[in-house]
């Protein structure tokens, strides 16, 4: 028998063996394909996630898929297909895809679970809708910086290419292999049978399979080894079927197993049958028993006896201990079971979380969303923090007690404490978020420090307004400490300057709406006044009482007293004590808007820069306020006003104002006849005046002073020392005037400017060796508008500077289509004063634009007047110097007609002087003319300048002027000025000009 014995457990040992090896080497086999396909997966979560590195180059242009998704399906060859979606599911592109239609992909599984969980999602057996081929397909949602959903990328997997792929695998003979996703649908088989794809798992393998190796047998009744296996543990997306052929190792062991197991069965039923009667009365039916009672002890049940009576005596002393224990056990689970419910009630109402460690800082248990997905301690901690828990974990003693703060993110701080279980070499890691704490904490010394601190005066009284604290503003504005105000009446700050019905009225909108505001004046401990903008507030209790009240205020004595000073430098003249402009526009508007009749009187001293230059600054000012006087006490009940550096303005308010403005005009001239006393000399100053009235010259203050303004320069221009009553002739010229001035820069943005040119022959051979750039307005309404109407107004209002500029770009192209004809011909320009004396003078770029042109400034002959030296301008002098050194060269213009004087050629040492058409015209009749002329060529060529004569037309006057040895003559006798085309005609067909 024992033989037998030993013979059967080795066949079944043996047996055991070779299911066990068969077992491991089908799941040795199931986990080295399961790693390759996870390995796939993977490569393709990765494929996505390195494409979301790169979201500025996964712009969608016109249903187009950017270049970087055709680049990555070149090195994704396991992938069919890439797309990007947006947050309806509507697919924007695709790399391949079989129509044009529209795409919407949002009712598939794999598109909400990625759009669900923010993740890498895996989709499930389907026919793709762009491909129409059968798929599994991949979804990874991209955020921007401020987790902003902003697409959603998308891979595609052909089923048919994954089943080719599991048949490249070096996997046994009669080995199956199927991959399934989470509705169990085939996706992927081994061998490969595209027919079974997508049918459900159940129909082929059995149920209930595990992670380890399963024997079971087929309905064919082959014996086979099942495993299987998740390609993705964190949703069991996937899965994976194995199977493996055990038929032929089993076959030889079982035949021999069958032979020795009958054999051992009979022998088997002999010795049973021998002991079985005996065994049941003895032991088995106690034991039974005893197993019925454990089990019901294993329940909680208390009722835990068994009969002693009926079993053996050997059992009754058993049967009463046990009855004991059962008892002492079920009233300790009680026990613990209370205080393991205490502990969890505890623990879920603090907001901690904790982790239980040993000394070697591995984690045994945890609790808590902080620690819920740490599998070490490391990823815990900050690495300085997890250092330092090491070292008190390696001297762990029941007193070790550690706390700790750490950030893991820049918005939170999270406070860890480490203690000591006692009698255990163990302890807990608690966990807190404190961020919440810190923040009131930072405010709280922020609220303290902004007290303390702010230049504003703080008060905190009680609701009746007793003194509890102030700060240190308050100290330094009022003079008293904080502990000479604590606990007294805010009354103590009362300046008596307000009286009773300003503090009820006070305390009635305190009690009303819990707030006042406004300007007070108080008095400080050395009893100075001062004035204050204060606000108080009110804080009240839970029960809306009120608590506390919160008075701010700031000293705005200083700047009260600034405003003032501002407000009266704003509307007062600082040097007469009178209204200056600004207050005198606003007396004015407020006569005109009540409609009271008004008049103006605008006085202007005359030459006062004369009496400025020659005495000074000093004492012209000393002369404005003995004037300012003298006028104010000759109408001490007008309106005076001082708007400008010598102008004075009168306004009169009575029904006979404009006779009362001749006559103040009268006693005014009368008045400043009187000589002034200055410096011990006497000065004698006269005014000239305008005068304007409302309604009729105008009905607001710009008007009004602008058409006094007007008489003011008409009163001058007959000779000062007068008054003019603005009329409407005035206000024709003035229209007329302001006409003149809109058309000017209407013409400038309109091109309505053109250049005509009249040809300069040289007398000695008729060539026409220069010519002179003259200015043409071609108005659409008025026709040609002569220079002499608006040079002199584009002059005054500085447009002559754009027109100089507009000539100058007109004549460089004109002489540079003459340079590309072969002509050498100098142009001449025109070049007015105000060009010259401005701030910003355009005139400096003009030899760059020639340097642009490749053009010698040698071609260029600025013509100038004698009235441009006559002011003695050192600004001028330089810029005429600067040209000349550039290369420009300088006529003077209409020599003979001004001062003519030998100090300004040899000023501006000019190249070329013009006689004037005057002097010209009569040089055929008037002896004393031409020897004019003649006097002129004569002293210029001695100063070795060059002559033009201007305004020639006659061959008398040409000959007349050769004859004298002038150089050059201008006039219609050789041409009229002619536009640009006809002038460059004209130098075309004949450089020269014929005369008699």
């Amino acid at each position: 028998m024992p033989c037998l014995i030993i013979i059967l457990f080795l066949l079944c040992e043996q047996r055991q063996q070779a299911l066990t090896q068969q077992s491991q080497l089908a799941l040795h086999y199931a986990k080295q394909v399961a790693t390759i396909q996870q390995v796939e997966l993977a490569d393709t979560e990765q494929v996505l996630q390195q494409l979301s590195t790169r979201i500025d180059h996964l712009t969608v242009e016109h249903s187009k898929c950017p270049p970087l998704l055709y680049h990555a399906m070149l090195l994704s060859p396991n992938l069919a297909n890439l797309g990007i979606v947006d947050a309806q599911g509507n697919v924007l592109c695709t790399t391949h895809q079989a129509d044009q239609r529209e795409i919407n992909i949002a009712d598939r599984g794999y598109f909400k679970a990625a759009m669900r969980t923010a993740q890498f999602s895996i989709g499930e057996y389907q026919i793709d809708r762009s491909m129409q081929r059968a798929t599994v397909n991949f979804a990874l949602p991209i955020y921007d910086d401020q987790q902003q959903f902003l697409f959603m990328l998308v891979a595609v997997k052909g089923l048919t290419h994954w089943s080719q792929t599991l048949a490249k695998l070096p996997l046994p003979v009669g080995t199956r292999v199927m991959i399934a996703d989470a509705k169990a649908q085939i996706i992927a088989q081994y061998p490969a049978a595209n027919a079974e794809l997508g049918r459900a798992v159940s129909s082929s393998w059995p149920n209930n399979l595990s992670t380890q190796a399963t024997l079971l047998n087929t309905p064919e009744g082959n014996r086979l080894v099942y495993v299987k296996q998740s390609l993705n543990n964190s949703n069991r997306a996937l899965q994976i079927y194995f199977s493996f052929d055990f038929e032929s190792q089993l076959s030889s062991i079982d035949k021999r197993f069958a032979l020795f197991l009958g054999i051992f069965f009979v022998l088997v039923c002999i010795l049973f049958w021998q002991t079985h009667w005996q065994l049941k009365q003895q032991l088995l039916k106690p034991l039974s028993a005893l197993k019925h009672a454990i089990a019901k002890l294993e329940s909680g049940k208390q009722d835990s006896r068994f009969d002693a009576t009926k079993v053996p005596s050997e059992f009754e002393h058993i049967a009463e201990r046990f009855a004991h224990m059962a008892q002492t056990r079920l009233a300790a689970e009680d026990n613990a079971n209370h205080r393991l419910a205490v502990v969890k009630a505890l623990i879920n109402a603090l907001p901690d979380s904790y982790v239980r460690l040993d000394q070697q800082a591995q984690i045994l248990s945890r609790y808590g969303d902080y620690t819920d997905k740490a599998q070490t301690l490391r990823e815990l901690l900050p690495e300085h923090i997890y250092k330092r828990i090491r070292a008190e974990l390696a001297l762990l003693n029941d007193k070790t007690y550690v706390q700790l703060e750490f950030s893991p993110t820049s918005n939170q701080v999270v406070e860890c404490r480490l203690c000591a279980i006692e009698s255990h070499p163990q302890a807990l890691l608690i966990f807190r978020d404190i961020s919440q704490r810190k923040h009131q904490e930072e405010a709280l010394n922020l609220a303290a420090l902004v007290y303390n601190n702010s230049s504003e005066c703080m008060i905190i009284t009680d609701a009746n307004g007793f003194i509890l604290d102030v700060n240190l503003a308050f100290t330094r504005v009022t003079g008293y400490s904080r502990s000479e105000v604590l606990g007294k009446s805010t009354a103590m700050l009362g300046s008596g300057q307000h009286d009773r019905s300003f503090y009820e009225l006070m305390w009635q909108q305190l009690n009303e709406h819990g707030r006042w505001q406004g300007e007070i004046v108080n008095r400080k401990k050395n009893g100075e006044l001062y004035t204050e903008w204060l606000t108080i507030d009110s804080v009240y209790d839970s029960n809306r009482e009120i608590y506390r009240r919160v008075a701010i205020f700031t000293d705005i004595t200083e700047v009260k007293r600034k405003d003032a000073l501002i407000w009266k430098q704003a509307h007062f003249d600082e040097l007469t004590d009178l209204q200056n402009r600004v207050g005198l526009k606003k007396h004015l508007k407020k006569q005109v808007a009540v409609g009271q009749q008004t008049a103006v009187l605008l006085l202007d001293l005359d030459n006062f820069k004369d009496i400025n230059d020659t005495l000074g600054h000093y004492y012209g000012d000393l002369l404005l306020k003995l004037v300012a006087q003298r006028l104010k006490s000759m109408a001490p009940h007008a309106f005076l006003s001082r708007i400008g550096g010598d102008e004075f303005v009168f306004v009169l308010e009575d029904d006979e104002h404009k006779t009362t403005c001749k006559t103040l005009a009268s006693q005014i001239q009368s008045a400043l006849k009187q000589p002034f006393e200055i410096k011990d000399e006497q000065c004698h100053i006269t005014a000239s005046m305008g005068i304007a009235t409302a309604p009729t010259d105008g009905n607001g203050a710009e008007a009004l002073l602008k058409a006094a303004d007007q008489a003011m320069y008409r009163a001058k221009q007959q000779g000062r020392n007068g008054y003019v009553i603005f009329d409407d002739t005035l206000r024709k010229v003035a229209e007329s005037r302001m006409q003149m001035l809109k058309g000017i820069r209407a013409a400038l943005h309109n091109n309505q400017f053109e250049m005509h040119y009249q040809p300069i022959v040289s007398l000695d051979d008729n060539r026409v060796a220069k010519a002179e750039a003259l200015i043409r307005w071609r108005h659409p309404e008025q026709g040609m508008v002569s220079p002499a109407e608006f040079i002199p107004l584009a002059e005054e209002t500085q447009l002559i500077h754009h027109i100089g500029d507009l000539a100058f770009a007109q004549s460089i192209d004109t002489l540079t289509q003459l340079q590309h004809l072969g002509h050498t011909t100098q142009i001449s320009i025109n070049v007015s004063p105000v060009q010259f004396a401005a701030k910003n003078c355009t005139l400096a770029s003009w030899s760059d634009k020639l340097t642009t042109l490749a053009i010698s400034p040698e071609h260029v002959v600025l013509e100038v007047t004698e009235g441009m030296m006559m002011h003695n301008d050192s600004r001028t002098k330089q810029r005429v110097e600067r040209l000349k050194q550039q290369g420009f060269q300088f006529a003077l213009d209409d020599f003979g007609t001004g001062y003519s004087s030998l100090a300004y050629l040899k000023q501006l040492d000019c190249h070329f002087v013009k006689i004037d058409k005057r002097f010209v015209d009569g040089i055929a009749t008037n002896a004393d003319d031409l020897t004019l002329c003649e006097t002129i060529i004569l002293m210029a060529h001695r100063l070795g300048l060059k002559v033009i004569a201007e305004g020639v037309e006659t061959a008398t006057q040409h000959q007349l002027l050769k004859q004298a040895g002038c150089d050059f003559g201008q006039g219609y006798y050789y041409s009229k000025p002619l536009p640009q085309r006809e002038f460059l005609t004209l130098m075309t067909e004949k450089s020269h000009i014929a005369v008699a």
